[in-house]
């Protein structure tokens, strides 16, 4: 009996072994087509949103397997995912290196779109992220905001450490944002209502706003983002959104308290996509609204609920160079991609 069933295992091994030269498995297609599609508007309008698909972890990427991959999984077992937990804020280092503040999961995710890999930053050496909630790359950096520890956190683009920065003059970093024209980290410090300015060693150099009202003035901002010469802000507080220039002079505010068409309960992240319109999330309200440059309410989508094209306390977001709108549906533990269609095309 023994012989037998040991030549049986035996037998299976060969199998696998002799699969393994060449019966692996080829790199999946990211984002598959959905069908039915799911559009924003519904038809009969012309559609301007497309959810295009999601990922919630390593499995998502859809890696090539070699056929060495496939015996090492039958002899030591498949290696386990690697999954978000709650997905705080994103970042593209074209054409295709994702960030992931994992403020839920105490962790940074590194997603190579290109390669199909997975990294998982949970700290350096000795130390551990506490709450990281932004993320921001600078050409091969990354900047990384980590609330609970009050500080700006640098690794490389394979997770290395690099240095942090910030601690003594931050209370609770939260969004971060680079601006090419000025060469400026600007870092939302949501406990003093204010956005911090840093050069690229980590000195502040600048703070914008106060505590208030008015314009310009911030209760408990959450998010930024820059494009150009503009500065948009996720004034969560005083439920709104704010354009600033790049000292910090508001050139507009959008939005206000209420249910309506294009008032806010909780506005987080904001982008800019590539003709100037402006993207909104409310994690109270559940979805994503569109704005013009002069603020006015174009369309919205999404809404409660775990769905496809449904999103529970959605938080960050951001547009990459090909129009394609990431979204952390931090509720869902998972990313929402979309894309837009754009009006010149």
């Amino acid at each position: 009996m023994f012989l037998r069933a040991g030549s049986r295992v035996f037998s299976v091994m060969l199998a696998v072994a002799a699969m393994s030269g060449g019966c692996g498995r080829p790199q999946g297609i990211l984002f598959p087509a959905i069908a039915p599609a799911r559009v924003w508007p519904s038809p009969p309008d012309m559609p301007r949103i497309k959810l295009l698909g999601y990922l919630s972890g390593s499995d998502d990427l859809k890696a090539a397997r070699s056929g060495g991959d496939v015996l090492a999984n039958v002899l030591r077992g498949p290696r386990p995912a690697i999954k978000f937990s709650g997905p705080h804020a994103l970042a593209i280092r074209e054409p295709g290196l994702l960030a992931v503040a994992d403020g839920t999961g105490a962790a940074v995710h590194i997603l190579d779109l290109e390669n199909r890999t997975h990294l998982l930053v949970s700290g350096f050496g000795e130390e551990h992220f506490a709450v990281p909630v932004g993320v921001a790359w600078v050409g091969e950096r990354l900047f990384v905001t980590d609330a609970g520890r009050r500080e700006v956190i640098e690794l490389g683009t394979d997770g290395h450490f690099v240095r942090s920065f910030g601690k003594e003059t931050l209370r609770r970093p939260v969004g971060i944002t680079y601006s090419s024209a000025r060469q400026r980290l600007y870092v939302v410090d949501g406990d003093d209502h204010q956005l911090k300015v840093f050069d690229l060693t980590g000195t502040m150099v600048a703070t914008l706003g106060r505590r208030g009202t008015q314009p310009g003035e911030f209760n408990f901002p959450s998010h930024v983002c820059a494009a150009g010469d503009r500065l948009l802000v996720a004034d969560s507080g005083n439920f709104r959104v704010q354009l600033l220039d790049l000292d910090g002079v508001c050139l507009k505010t959008i939005g206000k308290k209420g249910d309506g068409a294009g008032d806010f309960a909780l506005p987080k992240g904001v982008a800019f996509d590539s003709e100037g319109h402006i993207y909104v999330v409310d994690a109270q309200f559940e979805n994503i609204q569109v704005f013009d440059s002069n603020g006015q309410l174009l369309m919205a989508f999404g809404e409660e609920g775990s769905g496809l094209g449904e999103f529970s306390l959605p938080a960050g977001l951001m547009i990459d160079g090909s129009d394609r709108i990431w979204v952390a549906d931090a509720g869902n533990r998972r990313i929402q991609v979309f894309s837009y269609k754009r009006t010149s095309s």
